[in-house]
């Protein structure tokens, strides 16, 4: 057994480098980029404008851009990198090789996550470079709720697999964003919920969130306005993304082992 773990570690950082070589020369990826940085510089002048709120505007902004367009990485390759698999049909190249369909469906997740590592560390280059421009010094206090945005992401990429583990780009893509605005709107949901006065409505509506915020992977108002971070309000959500991720990968595995190619 110990001989096997080698080739299992090898087929998982082979598909990852491919999936992150990949989408390093995705066009569409650039150009999004390309807007969030161009975003991020345009929010200093945009803080300009504002009344002594120039530095938390920029900052707010700025995490915004890294969420908001970390999401659409996470699910632009979520619903298409084992896709472009099956439409180029490379994917019966790599199934009839000794590998396993589970190392295939991990490494390329493991890729997704390197993707979204270097785009979050370059957004807060970007980020750092406009706030220390403004301020004359690093704000490392951002750091916290920057480790929160790439968990979210992680979240984000891992139900995008669970969907196009099964389904069609379109479909995944589409669920994974009513999943994810759901996950952002749960306290207003649960809100919802404690004055339905339909028990059913209301079951579901306080279930959901008790059992799939996303909220909480949000600290933005607590670093742009200097509120005080406790442990955990960082190390819970990321508990909680390391059991949710676990299930999803396990769903998704358990779907693509049973996935007719033909």
């Amino acid at each position: 057994m110990m001989s096997g773990r080698p080739k299992h570690l090898q087929h998982f950082g082979t598909i990852a480098l491919n999936t992150f070589l990949e989408a390093r020369h995705n066009k569409v990826l650039h150009i999004g980029g390309g807007f969030a940085a161009a975003l991020i510089i345009f929010s200093l002048f945009m803080g300009e404008v504002s009344l002594f709120q120039n530095d938390k505007v920029v900052k707010d902004v700025g995490l915004a851009c890294i969420s908001l367009f970390g999401v659409f990485v996470a699910i632009f390759l979520g619903v298409n990198t084992l896709y472009r698999e099956l439409e180029r049909r490379t994917i019966y190249t790599i199934v009839s090789k000794p590998i396993d369909r589970y190392e295939i469906l991990l490494g390329k997740y493991l890729g997704m996550a390197i993707v979204l590592l270097a785009v979050v560390v370059m957004m807060t280059i970007y980020l750092y470079l406009v706030t220390a421009f403004m301020e004359g010094r690093v704000d490392f206090s951002l750091l916290p709720a920057i480790g929160l945005i790439f968990v979210e992401l992680l979240i984000v990429a891992a139900i995008a697999v669970f969907f196009s583990s099964f389904s069609t780009p379109f479909l995944s893509g589409f669920f994974t964003v009513g999943l994810f605005v759901i996950g952002r709107v749960t306290n207003a949901l649960g809100e919802f919920g404690q004055r339905s006065k339909d028990p059913l409505f209301k079951f579901f509506a306080t279930g959901i969130q008790r059992v799939y915020d996303l909220k909480a992977f949000d600290l933005r108002i607590h670093v742009v306005h200097g509120f005080p971070i406790y442990r955990e309000d960082f190390w819970y959500p990321v508990l909680y993304a390391a059991f949710l991720i676990a299930f999803l990968l396990v769903l998704s595995i358990v779907l693509f082992q049973r996935r007719d190619f033909k």
